[in-house]
């Protein structure tokens, strides 16, 4: 007899689903890069993204309400930096994986 497959838990899944939306945004991946060397204020954020401040602003809060980022007030700027290093290893793992697929796909094109 097979083994019984456990009912998944709606509530979980959907947890961590919220964290992949996280990652879904592009102007928030470039700002997981940017701060990868180092803690950054949001006007150098803006002045790297050449986006606008409200933008920069917008994706921070939510990378820092899923817990990702550090915010710290020094005078009148509010500096971030990561807090949770594994975003650079889900970084990797996908990125390994388009590479693969990119490789595998410039490999048929020189097998016509």
């Amino acid at each position: 007899m097979p083994a019984k497959i456990p009912k998944p838990d709606r509530a979980k899944l959907a947890h961590i689903a919220e964290l992949f939306r996280v990652f879904s945004e592009p102007t928030r991946l470039a700002i997981l890069q940017a701060l990868r060397s180092r803690a950054m204020s949001v006007n150098e954020l803006v002045d790297l993204l050449e986006t606008s401040q409200a933008n920069v602003s917008k994706q921070l809060k939510t990378l820092h309400e899923a817990d990702l980022l550090h915010r710290e007030q020094r005078g009148n700027q509010v500096f971030y930096a990561i807090k949770e290093q594994m975003v650079f290893e889900l970084c990797e793992i996908v990125c390994d994986k388009l590479n693969r697929t990119a490789r595998a796909n410039a490999e048929m094109v020189f097998q016509i």
